[in-house]
């Protein structure tokens, strides 16, 4: 048996005979010291169940300084406060009622926590938690129709609808302003959608283009900001909500001037797509995007974006340490892909908690847990295609170096399995599974072994597993036998 390297970061797009590989819930590790393997394979973190607010899903989840945690649920935005025991009832204390019962709202804390502004696209308001006032946005400096709002440097920032225009409050008092704190992104003719900051500097993402601004200027009445000279890029944002704040990096989706969507990162003022095979995936025809999504998590040195297109059913993830994208999902899907349940993620009393979009469940991330809330989690990686000098030669043996030993003390699990299926044709079809034991808790010398493969051009491999047990693919063999007999 030789080593090989199974595991590519492809993602099958265009074309099945370039690459089929896919991976769902997991994600590669690169080892430094290589060790079995240069790179591991890990599951993702599974979802357990920290606290629910009833049937509605949460339209808006914001921590401040990572001890209070507020949230707008219909047309209530109120104070939340988990259960002592996690999996009950929060208690949710009702602050102020918006005039929208649906969609996301976009929330901000000035850095003193003084103040919070909640825009829904509709209306603005601010809360003060100090004498608990929640008013309505009536500062000249705000315009009615605000879909985001942002805090840079302590000024409240929002976009003016159907103009190139966004406004700026006093420092650290929405409730004030002047409607001279006006700055236009004016670089191109066209609209902002939405704004955000990023390592203090203001971002405005317009229809067209986004540009970067610093604090530079006059205070209120003038505009304090200024903006960066050539920092204009020509990428849009399709959809406002598709973005997202992660380990110092924003992560959004983009349009290019040619129309063509994009996923990018934003590191300072470094604009860089992340993988061209998922861009071909999301501008392939009839694929929605307007009502994307973000949410953003980390593990370990893995900081993670995950991005979800609800009318599609589809949900990606991209690790920001290797830039190797997949996908994730929750449950078994009855077709091709399924999304994941998270909608929004907060950073809370010392984790990433997940919001579901179909109710109002919130989960903690955890490590050792192999479920989400209960519900299989299918993880799949299919490997790159395997050939020899394009010849026919035959398989007698695939050997996976895995966790084993990993079985539940009962029920689905005990004797985990994984399946193995082999392509011939490219990952075109499928020959019948085999399901191979993981080996029962403490059977940590099993084996994962799948024999006569047959003969063929070209060798593909899918892996999946859907039992609750820990998923680890160090390294892979195979046995190959042909005319030629070296890589």
């Amino acid at each position: 048996m030789q080593p090989v390297p199974l595991f590519g970061s492809g993602i099958y797009g265009k074309s099945a005979v370039v690459t089929r590989q896919r991976r769902v819930n997991c994600y590669y590790e690169n080892r430094a010291d290589g060790d079995k393997s240069k790179v591991v394979v890990y599951g993702t973190p599974g979802l357990v169940l920290q606290f629910s607010t009833g049937p509605q899903p949460l339209r808006g989840l914001l921590s401040v300084n990572e001890t209070t945690l507020y949230a707008v649920i219909s047309n209530v935005f109120g104070l939340l406060l988990p259960p002592s025991v996690p999996g009950g009832i929060a208690t949710f204390t009702a602050l102020g009622n918006l005039n929208t019962l649906a969609g996301f709202v976009s929330m901000a804390p000035s850095p003193n926590s003084s103040q919070i502004m909640i825009v829904d696209g509709v209306n603005g308001w601010i809360y003060q938690p100090g004498p608990n006032t929640f008013i309505a946005a009536t500062a000249a400096w705000f315009t009615p129709g605000a879909a985001t709002v942002t805090n840079v440097n302590g000024y409240f920032v929002t976009e003016q609808p159907g103009s190139p225009n966004f406004g700026v409050s006093n420092i650290n008092d929405a409730t004030t302003g002047s409607a001279l704190s006006t700055g236009a992104a004016a670089a191109y003719p066209d609209n902002i959608e939405a704004v955000d900051a990023l390592a203090g500097n203001l971002i405005a993402f317009s229809q067209q283009h986004l540009e970067f601004w610093q604090n530079a200027g006059a205070p209120p009445p003038g505009q304090p900001f200024a903006l960066i000279q050539s920092s204009p890029l020509k990428i849009g944002l399709p959809s406002i909500f598709a973005r997202t704040h992660i380990d110092n990096t924003l992560v959004f989706l983009g349009e290019t001037e040619a129309g063509t969507r994009r996923v990018y990162r934003i590191d300072g003022f470094n604009v860089t797509p992340i993988s061209e095979e998922i861009d071909y995936i999301i501008n392939q025809p009839g694929f929605v995007y307007a009502d994307a999504s973000m949410l953003s998590y980390q593990r370990d040195k893995h900081p993670f974006a995950q991005l979800t297109f609800p009318t599609m059913g589809r949900s990606f993830l991209f690790d920001l340490s290797t830039n190797i994208p997949g996908e994730a999902q929750s449950g078994l899907s009855t077709g091709a892909y399924q999304r994941h349940i998270g909608n929004l993620s907060s950073y809370y009393n010392g984790d990433t908690i997940i919001a579901d979009y179909a109710n109002g469940n919130v989960y903690r991330m955890d490590d050792n847990t192999f479920t989400d809330n209960g519900a299989p989690v299918l993880r799949e990686a299919i490997t790159k295609h395997h050939i020899k000098g394009f010849n026919r030669f035959r398989v007698p043996q695939l050997y996976l170096d895995m966790e084993t030993g990993v079985g539940t003390p009962s029920g689905q699990g005990l004797n985990p399995q994984v399946s193995i299926e082999c392509s011939k044709d490219n990952g075109r079809t499928w020959l019948q599974a085999r399901l191979i034991p993981l080996g029962m808790r403490g059977n940590f010398v099993a084996r994962v072994n799948a024999r006569r493969f047959g003969q063929g051009r070209v060798f593909t491999w899918r892996i999946r597993m859907t039992d609750p047990v820990k998923f680890v693919i160090t390294d892979g063999a195979i046995k190959r036998k042909g005319k030629q007999e070296t890589f």
